[in-house]
């Protein structure tokens, strides 16, 4: 089901301007009339807003009816970079209807994802999202409310747990080991290995074992799922916009334009494969009978007969598939795209390089594969992971929130229902906050460092901070590490023929994620151990 292509040509739709351009012109042009009715009798919300006088973050004058929606690019965090050096570390902007602000310090991000979280911690509601997460059943799109709470600590004590994690160990080894054996048989013909697709089979197969039992490629293969198609659709939709999520009050022109009808078509497939998927376990309970929860979807179908006590009530059906969404997408896209980014960095950086796979083939030796127990010896791959992660974190628009109640940061005021996105980018490539050359990659710089991604050290945050950090991260890079360390142990890699470390096409792409814009294309080499390849 999961095994996903991030390629340029399959994810256009989610780029900003292919898919916001022509819907907000052509709504613009067929409905002018009623725009015009809209901004000379505007909504209750404008009227309160305009008798109340609010000193707002400076930032760039927006145009009629698209507000600063031309102001960003296809990377909305480049930018958004390039525009908090000329408006300041706090922002207001009017994407379309939708007042928002930008923080792009420490100091701003400080003050929102710690200082005032309980204010920020909410989500706003988007189409895309709401749809996918059966109305706000899930964690990570939900809004802040006692049962989002209760889903939360759930979730953290019983499926995100240390025990849980280690008990996935085996799936992990595992499936590294089969990728490990496709790659080897792909290099036999000496043919170039795409790392991306490689690096997405790996962690789809993972995550559908963990949830539900089984793989998605063929036994002893890492290749592509009948669901291909399908997937990519919703990958579209999860990374990209609609008319509906600037101009909330033409929601009809989702309707105009067809998104709405792709996102219920791309919906309903996505619910039917999670029904068949509950089904076939529920047969299976009833003939064998119901055992302790063996993987994910075991955890989540007990609760719907049993109250969990830290929920303190029965999940739905639909809570329970809303949960599956946030486990596939949570926990394959951002896991694939950090080790392609790792891998990338390093076949740019010949000395990381050496470093990182001596170290690894010291500690390991001739047993032939890295196992989970070598992990925590390999201290400068764990440097090399922290530095990926700082350069080229998988959201650096950290999941957008919404102030709940009138606030102030920095003398600014902040009205209640204005959108928040922390751009991460900005203090992970910050000068001051990362004085040795903050755009080299250097994985030395973590050397002797207490710096951390869990949410306490606000200047590096790839999964967030304060009540709406990733409450899965731990997971997601246990599976990272394994993979990597097997990748760099088992082959010697190099680029096609006649390509240097520089020529290695460094574009991003925006969707659900930052993406390399272009596949990642090498040549594997199998290093010969005790003789095993």
């Amino acid at each position: 089901m999961l095994i996903i292509r991030l390629n340029t040509s399959e994810l256009q739709a989610s780029n900003f301007p292919e898919i916001m351009y022509p819907l907000l012109f052509t709504s613009c042009l067929l409905l002018l009339p009623l725009l015009l009715i809209f901004f000379r009798f505007p909504t209750g919300l404008s009227r309160r807003r305009r008798r109340r006088s609010y000193k707002l973050p400076p930032g760039p004058k927006p145009l009629p009816i698209v507000g600063n929606l031309l102001n960003l690019s296809r990377l909305p965090h480049i930018s958004l970079l390039h525009l908090s050096k000329q408006y300041g570390p706090l922002m207001y902007l009017k994407l379309g209807q939708i007042p928002t602000i930008i923080a792009s310090s420490k100091e701003t991000a400080f003050e929102i994802l710690k200082t005032q979280d309980l204010i920020f911690c909410t989500r706003p509601e988007t189409i895309v999202f709401s749809k996918f997460s059966y109305g706000g059943l899930d964690m990570a799109f939900s809004p802040f409310n006692d049962h989002w709470k209760q889903l939360r600590k759930f979730f953290i004590a019983d499926v995100f747990n240390p025990r849980k994690i280690q008990s996935f160990r085996r799936i992990r080894e595992e499936e590294v080991g089969i990728l490990m054996n496709t790659i080897t048989r792909i290099s036999s013909s000496r043919k170039l290995i795409n790392f991306t697709d490689m690096a997405l089979c790996l962690f789809n197969n993972i995550i559908y074992r963990e949830v539900f039992g089984k793989r998605l490629s063929a036994d002893g293969e890492c290749g592509a799922s009948p669901h291909h198609d399908m997937i990519m659709m919703a990958v579209s939709f999860m990374g990209g916009f609609t008319v509906s999520d600037f101009f909330p009050s033409f929601w009809w022109a989702d309707f105009l334009t067809g998104s709405r009808m792709k996102l219920q078509r791309c919906f309903r497939m996505m619910d039917e494969l999670y029904e068949k998927e509950i089904e076939e376990r529920w047969v299976s309970i009833e003939r064998l009978g119901r055992s302790p929860p063996q993987d994910i979807l075991d955890v989540l179908l007990l609760c719907l007969v049993q109250k969990n006590p830290l929920l303190g009530f029965l999940l739905s059906r639909n809570e329970v598939k809303a949960l599956l969404l946030d486990m596939f997408f949570g926990g394959t896209v951002t896991t694939a795209l950090t080790t392609v980014w790792g891998m990338t960095e390093l076949m740019r950086n010949k000395e990381a390089m050496k470093k990182a796979q001596d170290e690894v083939r010291q500690v390991v030796g001739n047993k032939g594969k890295v196992e989970e127990d070598d992990l925590k010896q390999l201290h400068y791959l764990k440097m090399v992971i922290k530095e990926t992660l700082r350069l080229h974190p998988a959201a650096p628009l950290l999941g957008a929130r919404e102030c709940m109640k009138d606030t102030k940061i920095n003398g600014y005021d902040i009205p209640a229902k204005t959108r928040v996105m922390v751009n991460i980018s900005c203090m992970s490539r910050d000068p001051e906050l990362w004085p040795d050359d903050a755009e080299i990659f250097k994985p030395e710089r973590f050397e002797n460092s207490s710096v951390d991604y869990k949410g306490n050290h606000i200047e590096f945050i790839p999964f967030g901070s304060g009540r709406r950090i990733c409450p899965g991260f731990a997971l997601g890079l246990a599976g990272v590490e394994i993979g990597l360390a097997n990748v760099l142990y088992r082959f010697d890699w190099t680029l096609p023929e006649g390509m240097e470390g520089k020529d290695i096409d460094m574009r991003e792409h925006f969707g659900i994620g930052v993406t390399k814009k272009t596949p990642l294309m090498l040549m594997a080499n199998p290093v010969k151990f005790e003789g095993r390849i």
